[in-house]
This record gives C-alpha cells, sequence and structure tokens, in this order.
C-alpha cells in the first residue's frame, strides 16, 4: 500500500443499509417515546385527586366538613380515618402533604367585588364553596380543639362509648354541632313515635309536594283525611307509575299497601293524553298492557278516599312524585328518601336502602320495570325499621360507608354484588351491617384532627402575625412561626413550610374595606345591574302577557317596568340569573314581539364599564368550562323531563336544577355539567340547532347561583352606593394578594393537596358567607 492512499478502518455502509439504520433508530425512538408516555399515563391514574360532591343545590359547607376533609387528607386509612363526606379524596397516600391558606376577613362577597383581580387564584382552583361565616375559633373549628388547654396524648379515649363527642350528642342533641351522621343532626339520638317523623308544611313546600292554596296544585284533589295523627296512627305505603304524555308526567299505574304489607289496590290506569313513551324500562307498562285499561284517574282518586281511613299517614320514596301523579293534596306524609337523607339532603335510591338496611332485593336487573307494590312495601318497612329501631341505630349503620363498599369495583370483573359488600348480621329480627363496619366508624369518629396528629406523633406547621387572631393553637399540636408583618407571612411560608408536613398559613390582608353592609349593597347593585336589559320600542297597546312570555323563554324574570319617559314604550326586564340576560340579549335583538320588531341591550352605567370583561373571565373560568345552561321550559323541571330532554346527550355528568327559596318550586330551567368542555358546547350547539330551548355556555357558578336567588338584588330597593376613597389602595392590596398567592402554590411540592379559605364574617352586626377553593397541585 503506498503513502499517499488513506487508510480505510472499516467498510462504508451503502445507501439501502443507512435507510435501514435510519429506520432501526426511528422505530427504536418512537418505543421510548411510546414507553414515557405510557408511564405518564400510568403516573396519572394513580395521582391523587378530588371528587367533591359540589354541582347540588345546597353546596354550603360548614367548618366541621374541613375538618373531616382535613382529618382524611393528613392521616388517611393507615389511621384508620374515613373519607370526607362531601369530597372524596382518590390514592390519597400518593399525596406529598396538605397545605391551607387562611385569608382573614375575607369573604365570598370580597371574591366576586375583585373578581377579576384574582386571575392567578381562579386559574389554579376548580373546585369551590360556600363556606358558612367564620366562628370565633377559626383555628379550633378546623382542627377539632375543644378548649384552650394542651391535649396530652395518654388521655385520648379509648372507646366511642367515651368520646366526649357520643356523649355531648347524648345529653344535648340540639346544641351539639359535630354529629355522628345527618341523621342524628335532624332528630337526635333518642327513639320517637311516627308523628316526629311526619313532614312539616315547610317541609312540604320546599321539597314540591303538592299544597293547597298553589298556583300548580289548583288541578289537585285534597284526599279530605282531616283526623289527628297519632302515634298508632296506622301506615300506609304508596308507589305509581307514570309515562310521558302529551301533557308531561302522568299516571300509569298505583300500588297502596296497608301496615301488614298487604297490597289493598293495584290498578292500571289509562292516561288521558296520548302517550309519547310508556317509559317501559321504569314503569314496566307497554302499550299492550294498557290498551285494555279503562280506568281512569278519577276513579283511582275515589278508590283512595274510600280505602283510607281519617288519619292515615301515607309513606313513600320521593313520595311528591307520586302525589303529583295522583293529582291530590295529602299532608300527613313521611318520605324515606328525607328519612334517611345524607349530607346537603342528598338522597338514597330506594334499592340500595332495602339492601343495606332491609337486607333484602329489589328492583332485579332481569325484571322490566318496578314492581309499585313491592317498592310501596320497601318504603313501608324502612319507615317502620326507623321508627321502631331510632336515629341512633340508623346512624350506626353508617350508610355513606356501605354505599362506597357497594360501589367498590369487584377486583376479579370489575362488579360487585350485595351479598359480598355488605356482609350482614340477623338482630331482633332485623339485618344490620357487620360489627366491624361499626368498630370502623367508631374510630374514624372517636379523635378529632389535633388529638389524631398528636397521637401519631405528628405537628402542624402554622405560621401567622403575631396579632393575626385569637384563635388558640396550643403548643403541642402546632409548631408556630410567628411574623412581624404579612408579608414576611408569605415569605416564611414558601421557604419555611416542611412539604410533608401538614401546613396552615394565616394571612390577614391590611387595609381591606370590612364595612359589610356597604360592599354587600355594592355587590348586589352591580349584579342587578347586569341582569337587567331594555327591549323596546313597543306599540301604545302592547300586550305585556307576549312580552313577558318571550323573555321568560330566556329565564326567570325579576319584574318588568314599562318607562314612560320614552316617546314609545320600552320595557325594563330585570332577570333573577345573569345567563338569562344575556341570553335575552343574544336571541331577542332584533326579533318580532307583539308586532314590533325590537332591539334589547344591556344597561349600562358605572358599575357595568367592566361588565363584558367580567362576562368573559366567568365563561372561561375553570369551574364553568364544562357546564351550560339550559331555559324555555313550560313546567317546573321534573325526572321525567330532563330524562325525556337530555336522555340522548352523551357525557352528562350531573344536572342541576334550582329550586326557587321563596315559593319552594323547582324552577324551568337548569344547569347541565359534562365530562369536558368539547361535549357542553357539542350539547350547546345540539340543544339550539334541534330543540325549542335555549343555552348558552354558564357564568354563575352554582355557590353564586345561590347567592343571587337568596339575595334582595332588586334595582327598586338598592341605594346608590359612594365609592370608598380607599378603594385603589384596595385593589393594590388584592393585587399584591394574588401574586404572593400564586409565588407560595409554585413553591409547593407537587401532588400538595392546597386549601385557600375565605373564612366570612359572623358578628352581631354582620353575617357574611365564606368561600373555599381547593385543588391538588400536579407534579
Amino acid at each position: 500500500m503506498s503513502k499517499g492512499k488513506s487508510i480505510l478502518y472499516g467498510k462504508q455502509p451503502s445507501s439501502g443499509e443507512t435507510n435501514e439504520i435510519k429506520s432501526k433508530k426511528k422505530r427504536q425512538d418512537s418505543d421510548i417515546r411510546q414507553e414515557i408516555i405510557s408511564s405518564d399515563l400510568q403516573k396519572l391514574k394513580k395521582a391523587p385527586r378530588l371528587s367533591p360532591a359540589l354541582f347540588q343545590d345546597n353546596c354550603e359547607i360548614h367548618h366541621s366538613q374541613i375538618h373531616e376533609l382535613l382529618k382524611y387528607a393528613a392521616l388517611g386509612k393507615r389511621h384508620n380515618v374515613a373519607q370526607a363526606s362531601w369530597c372524596h379524596i382518590l390514592h390519597q397516600k400518593r399525596l406529598s402533604g396538605v397545605f391551607v391558606v387562611v385569608l382573614q376577613d375575607l369573604s365570598q362577597l370580597h371574591f366576586y367585588r375583585y373578581y377579576l383581580y384574582l386571575r392567578r387564584l381562579r386559574r389554579r382552583f376548580r373546585h369551590r364553596f360556600v363556606l358558612s361565616p367564620s366562628p370565633c375559633d377559626l383555628m379550633a373549628s378546623l382542627f377539632g380543639i375543644s378548649d384552650t388547654k394542651e391535649l396530652n396524648p395518654h388521655n385520648l379515649p379509648k372507646n366511642i362509648k367515651d368520646s366526649p363527642d357520643v356523649a355531648m350528642a347524648e345529653q344535648s342533641p340540639a346544641k351539639y354541632k359535630r354529629t355522628l351522621d345527618p341523621v342524628i343532626d335532624k332528630y337526635g339520638t333518642e327513639k320517637c313515635g311516627l308523628t316526629r317523623y311526619l313532614l312539616t308544611e315547610e317541609e312540604i313546600r320546599t321539597n314540591d309536594y303538592p299544597l293547597a292554596g298553589s298556583l300548580d296544585s289548583a288541578n289537585c284533589v285534597p284526599t279530605g283525611f282531616s283526623g289527628e295523627v297519632t302515634d298508632s296512627s296506622p301506615l300506609f305505603g304508596l308507589d305509581c307509575e307514570m309515562c310521558l304524555t302529551d301533557k308531561g308526567s302522568e299516571l300509569t299505574r298505583i300500588s297502596l299497601v296497608d301496615a301488614s304489607g298487604r297490597c289493598i289496590m293495584d290498578e292500571l290506569v289509562k292516561p288521558d293524553n296520548p302517550i309519547q313513551n310508556y317509559m317501559t324500562r321504569f314503569s314496566g307498562i307497554t302499550k299492550k298492557l294498557l290498551n285494555p285499561v279503562k280506568t281512569k284517574l278519577k276513579e283511582v282518586q275515589d278508590k283512595i278516599k274510600t280505602l283510607l281511613p281519617p288519619d292515615a299517614v301515607l309513606v313513600g320514596h320521593s313520595l311528591n312524585n307520586d302525589l303529583w301523579a295522583l293529582q291530590m293534596i295529602h299532608m300527613n306524609v313521611i318520605d324515606t328518601a328525607l328519612l334517611y337523607a345524607r349530607e346537603f339532603e342528598r338522597k338514597f335510591r330506594l334499592k340500595f336502602l332495602t339492601e343495606a338496611v332491609l337486607g333484602r332485593e329489589i328492583q332485579c336487573e332481569n325484571v322490566i320495570g318496578h314492581d309499585p307494590a313491592e317498592d310501596a312495601k320497601a318504603a313501608l318497612d324502612l319507615a317502620r325499621y326507623f321508627i321502631d329501631q331510632g336515629p341512633k341505630k340508623v346512624a350506626q349503620l353508617n350508610l355513606q360507608r356501605v354505599l362506597r363498599k357497594n360501589n367498590k369495583p369487584n377486583k376479579c370483573n370489575g362488579s360487585v354484588t350485595a351479598a359480598e359488600e355488605i356482609p350482614v348480621l340477623q338482630q331482633n329480627g332485623h339485618v344490620h351491617p357487620l360489627e366491624t363496619i361499626l368498630k370502623e366508624h367508631e374510630m374514624d369518629t372517636q379523635l378529632s384532627l389535633a388529638e389524631s396528629l398528636l397521637s401519631a406523633g405528628r405537628k402542624v406547621t402554622y405560621v401567622a402575625r403575631k396579632y393575626a387572631g385569637k384563635d388558640n393553637v396550643p403548643e403541642n399540636v402546632f409548631d408556630t412561626i410567628l411574623c412581624s408583618s404579612e408579608d414576611e407571612v408569605l415569605e416564611r411560608a414558601c421557604s419555611i413550610l416542611n412539604p410533608s408536613a401538614l401546613s396552615v398559613v394565616h394571612f390577614r390582608p391590611e387595609n381591606i374595606y370590612n364595612k359589610c353592609t356597604e360592599l354587600t349593597g355594592k355587590i348586589r347593585m352591580k349584579f342587578a345591574e347586569m341582569m337587567t336589559v331594555f327591549a323596546g320600542p313597543f306599540k301604545k297597546d302592547i300586550c305585556m302577557y307576549s312580552v313577558r312570555r318571550a323573555f321568560r323563554s330566556c329565564g326567570p324574570i325579576h319584574s318588568m317596568v314599562i318607562l314612560e319617559e320614552t316617546h314609545q314604550p320600552y320595557i325594563r326586564i330585570q332577570y333573577g340569573v345573569l345567563e338569562a340576560a344575556h341570553l335575552a340579549v343574544e336571541v331577542l335583538n332584533g326579533s318580532c314581539i307583539d308586532g314590533c320588531y325590537i332591539k334589547v341591550e344591556k344597561l349600562v352605567t358605572e358599575r357595568t364599564f367592566d361588565s363584558d370583561n367580567l362576562i368573559k373571565e366567568m365563561e372561561e373560568d375553570l369551574e364553568n368550562e364544562d357546564i351550560i345552561y339550559v331555559s324555555g321550559f313550560k313546567k317546573p323541571l321534573t325526572e321525567e323531563i330532563l330524562q325525556e330532554q337530555f336522555s340522548h346527550l352523551k357525557d352528562i355528568k350531573a344536572i342541576f336544577v334550582p329550586t326557587n327559596p321563596s315559593k319552594g318550586k323547582r324552577a324551568k330551567y337548569c344547569y347541565l355539567k359534562f365530562h369536558n368542555p368539547q361535549s357542553a358546547l357539542t350539547a350547546t350547539d345540539y340543544i339550539r340547532a334541534h330543540t325549542v330551548l335555549l343555552s348558552r355556555k354558564a357564568l354563575t357558578a352554582n355557590h353564586l347561583h345561590r347567592w343571587l336567588q337568596t339575595a334582595d338584588t332588586s334595582l327598586a330597593h338598592q341605594p346608590d352606593q359612594e365609592i370608598h376613597p380607599k378603594e385603589e389602595e384596595q385593589i393594590a392590596v388584592i393585587k399584591h394578594l394574588d401574586r404572593k398567592i400564586k409565588q407560595l402554590y409554585e413553591s409547593l411540592q407537587g401532588n400538595t393537596l392546597c386549601l385557600i379559605l375565605f373564612p366570612g364574617k359572623n358578628s352581631d352586626t354582620a353575617e357574611l358567607p365564606g368561600l373555599g377553593l381547593m385543588g391538588i397541585k400536579s407534579e
């Protein structure tokens, strides 16, 4: 080999081999990416998550329930602590810490007064709830500290019977707030006769029962039973099945069961109007079955009057629906759905209660439709069990826990049966969950959070300014870090807090305007003006009925006033919800009403100059992104109407139907919550294109909607509020607070549960509800 030639140490690959090497490398890279994605998905599935029950009519959370959540988050199953009843934490053991920020003197009103300036805070917390006004000793309430004495771990109760909770509940159930079960909250612990469990007139009105004197009950027939009810009065179980007709829900079958369990009436009924849907899946009624039937509603009503004695007590599960179907008014009723109701008056299904309490199965899956006689007897037996055993025994059943166990999927096939998940023990002729479940419940309710932390050898890191409040913080429960200023509180919180510990930051914003009456007036006036539109011009002989009917399709109307100062009549319409006002502008502007083409415009005042920005932010809020508003219904909404209208929509997660707080009737509009924002958008488009209903993205979160419904937002009664001279200073404080909380949140370790509490105020001069925000920071 000559010196001038280069030496080749390896053979150069051909072009075909090069492509094969590149292809192999791409496949390897793709496999690596797939493994990374798969790994990330596995981590996401196992990451801790929150599952709160907040999308409902009553979303107010009490401090004892925050205590319940913090206790499970900090200690979990390893310390025999049960899940909070109102919010489940999935994969709690993967939480890296629990972090609570208390913003002293701030309330829900402050949150919405400075809504546009709290952008960073809003974008980090999807879950929000109304917080009952702050008690005098907030820390004691959150951590279950009963007095100012230091806790001694050697003196903690060893048996649930020795617990001060149970002792106090037995001695004074009416005054006791930390009860073991909502049943005890309502009925105490002593056994009572059946008259104790009759619905009051107020409960009848609130729970949408037919009521004499109500406009909706004009076609209902009173049973005429005016006999005095005593504890020995006879009980009768009642259940009805309905179908959907041109006029809505109508009766197709009724069953009445006497106190001995004997069915004394089982009738098929022919509706007066053409049937659109037999609801066979639920009612078991078919066209073939109903065709030969001649019995009408009037005959059924007359027969009921002859069968029932003057002091009869009707028993049923959600009995209001049955009485509406019968078009009858009866005041002496026991409703087992309300009798056994859990937190926030959420109702257990009749099928579950019958299995868990009575140990028998009804509404079997292999049978089409429900047997009303079977359901009526089940409700009757549930009422008799409650009366015979008393509320204390019902509370010991711990039905909420049994329900969670019943819903837990079986490891083998993903299904579960009642026999597998609800072990039973025969006692006194009745069936009860095994004593092991009761013992677990005893361990859950025995110790407060402070006591449990102390017994586990753990403490709470507490960061506050020296005069932050009068809250008692025993040294053997709290590692206290006192600061000289509020800014130092946040700085120390970012740098000192141990991410594995339960930590509390007590922050009091300075220069916050604290005159509650003025603040309340400002917020109410602002929302009242945002819910107001002007429509016109109309002709001189305007038909107000036609105008009201057109505008009522957008939502509930608070007031309508004809303006007399204009040359042609204009009308001011104030709505009860924000969505209705904005829907009216979107849909009715340029429409023809009563022969006039009109304009519909929003009210513009100094307070509403920023309303467009506010509405945009509320539409894009995490809390509202998967929720839509639907209006245009002609009747108060029932389960049958909702089933008919929305059964075909995909991915519905929940439906919220508000109740008028003054009249106790269900609204003619609702909110639909979906599993994701895209499904919500698709549903909105479908409703607009294929139905006569109106729909748009939701604006008012549930807690805000509730406040607007209960507050007096009448334009006529709200005085103008002067702008406080320190308003700019307050906005600067809120902006600074928003930035600091963002920094604080970003300093937290991943998988940390974080709660931001606006405690509200409870004093002799004012009572302002608070607001809670919560979320788990992702890794």
